[in-house]
């Protein structure tokens, strides 16, 4: 195996942290004798196999995980399990289209030339190295060796070597690896013949690099439910519970699970709540300048209402989160109604919204709480807009979410529900639409030069001074390219005249032409592109490219 300190020089000097937060972290993990490797992948919250890859990267040794690591049944006959299992190898075959007649040989450390003479001998072809972290070979080397062994006669049981499964200590780890990965959810989902872990890191699904059985994915998913206060028995109905977490460097973090049956057995989902509360900040969403300051000024507003709008996984949560943090104080009263709680926040009353009490109770109640601020989860029917839009008039500031394409359509959806346009033009203070987009690695982010389709696309004219920011890939991000996300904001900001026109029924194209503070998605996106912050393929993703015919091609 590579020893740590071989794998932590290889981080430092593909700047992965620096020897600052090295200095530190060592300090710590001395005092209280922990790994020094596992300690600063928390302190970075980086996964080892960042680790890993950026030893790769230095020594031009590719790097290699997942499903892409194919064990070759007939070369793995050939070596000693005994080599296999002590030195962690894998031996592939060649590439399929001919290019490379090397055999591919996956290994933990590559520096171990003594290892790599003897498979070369013993397969007697040239070899090509790949590196690949312990965790995810050891599995994957026990299921290639799970064959009859030499001399032993079939039927007659072998010698089991390898140590029992252990769900705790799997579990444990899943969790560790979806909060060094910053993923939002976890995805255990049961196949034919096997368990898949998915988590979701900026917004894509990543394979966990572990394999699991059937069995296996049985044992984690009864302890799963053992933790989350769920019913161990019942695998035939739908549950919903929570738990706590807590990683090796001492953070926690609430989990929400949600389990049903499938056709290959019981699946799970895990939300992960409360993992990266830097995010809640106003100077963190993403917001520019100016929307930040017009948003500050709004709800710091004794009365009025604010609304966010967007598709589930928006960002809306946090936005909310965020505006709470910001004017949460011991001489505002803050009343909260969700569903279901995401962060537990200090000094708000945080009402879980469930069968018996609903918005509409929940609100109707906290006006009898002498509230300063009310929050709504989410506004489901014209009744629960109704009381939100009297306690906006009666002195209090409101906010919650709609969930609606554009801020504008917020106007009409409202009306849909049956609420009046003069209460609406007479509370509102600002509705706000949000995506996420993916945000451009800072480590490896290449600027270039823009076409002219591409500023046709961006709507801007093209000169040689353009600029935009393109996807590369490294250590630091996984080879991904992409590190985080942010958010898109469209924001309308309901000023006097605004106001009028939402009274006298405007069309959400009348508003659109005549509002004087209105910044649309596509500008902000294309704004945020031209800094540097994401790229034109995220862009072209939520279909806010302009439409463009290049030369050759028919209009439609």
């Amino acid at each position: 195996m590579l020893r740590d300190t071989v794998l932590i020089n290889a981080a430092i000097q593909q700047g992965l942290f620096d020897a600052e937060l090295m200095a530190s972290t060592q300090r710590k993990a001395r005092r209280e004798q922990k790994d020094l490797l596992t300690a600063l992948a928390f302190a970075s919250r980086l996964p080892v196999s960042a680790f890993y890859r950026a030893y790769g990267a230095l020594h031009q040794v590719p790097f290699i995980s997942g499903k892409r690591i194919q064990a070759s049944a007939a070369l793995m006959r050939k070596l000693p399990r005994n080599l296999v299992e002590r030195k962690l190898i894998i031996a592939m075959e060649p590439l399929d289209d001919g290019s490379d007649e090397r055999i591919r040989l996956v290994m933990a450390d590559p520096e171990d030339q003594a290892s790599i003479q003897q498979v070369k001998r013993l397969l007697g072809k040239p070899v090509v190295i790949f590196l690949a972290e312990p965790s995810v070979l050891t599995p994957l080397i026990k299921h290639a060796n799970q064959r009859p062994t030499p001399g032993i006669e079939t039927g007659k049981p072998q010698q089991d070597e390898v140590a029992a499964f252990d769900p705790v200590l799997a579990l444990n780890s899943i969790f560790d690896e979806a909060y060094l990965q910053r993923a939002s959810d976890i995805h255990i989902e049961p196949l034919k013949e096997s368990v898949q872990i998915r988590l979701r890191v900026d917004g894509g699904l990543q394979e966990y690099p572990t394999p699991f059985s059937l069995k296996e994915g049985l044992s984690m998913m009864s302890r799963l439910k053992v933790i989350a206060s769920l019913d161990i028995s019942e695998q035939r109905m739908p549950q919903d519970g929570s738990l706590t977490h807590a990683v090796a460097d001492g953070t926690e973090f609430d989990v929400r699970v949600a389990t049903i049956p499938t056709r290959f057995g019981e699946r799970a989902t895990m939300r992960l709540l409360g993992s990266d509360e830097d995010a809640l900040s106003l100077k963190q969403i993403g917001m520019s300048a100016g929307d930040e300051q017009r948003f500050t000024a709004a709800i710091n507003k004794p009365y009025g209402m604010i609304l966010i709008t967007g598709p589930t996984g928006s960002g809306k949560s946090t936005t909310l989160y965020s505006s709470l943090q910001e004017i949460a104080d011991d001489d505002i009263n803050i009343l909260t109604a969700e569903d279901p709680v995401e962060y537990v926040m200090e000094g708000i009353s945080q009402v879980q919204v469930n069968n018996k009490v609903t918005f509409a109770d929940a609100l109707r109640s906290f006006l009898r709480h002498d509230p300063d601020v009310i929050m709504v989860g989410e506004i489901r029917d014209g009744e629960t807009a109704q009381i939100a839009l009297k306690a906006a008039m009666t002195g209090h500031l409101v906010f919650s979410t709609l969930h609606t394409n554009s801020a504008l359509g917020v106007i009409s959806r409202l009306v849909d529900m049956g609420t009046e346009s003069f209460l609406l033009g007479a509370t509102l203070l600002a509705v706000i639409a949000q995506r996420l987009v993916r945000r451009l690695c800072p480590n490896c982010k290449r600027e270039r030069d823009a076409t002219p389709h591409e500023c046709a696309q961006l709507g801007i004219a093209h000169n040689e001074g353009t600029k935009i920011c393109e996807a590369v890939g490294c250590s630091a991000c996984m080879d991904r390219g992409y590190k985080g996300r942010l958010a898109l904001f469209e924001t309308f900001w309901v000023d006097e005249e605004s106001a009028e026109l939402i009274s006298q029924g405007a069309s959400e194209q009348v508003l659109a032409a005549q509002a004087k503070q209105f910044y649309s998605l596509a500008k902000d996106g294309i704004a945020k592109t031209l800094q540097g912050h994401t790229s034109m393929d995220e862009l072209a993703r939520l279909s806010l490219l302009l439409p463009v015919v290049q030369e050759g091609e028919q209009q439609p």
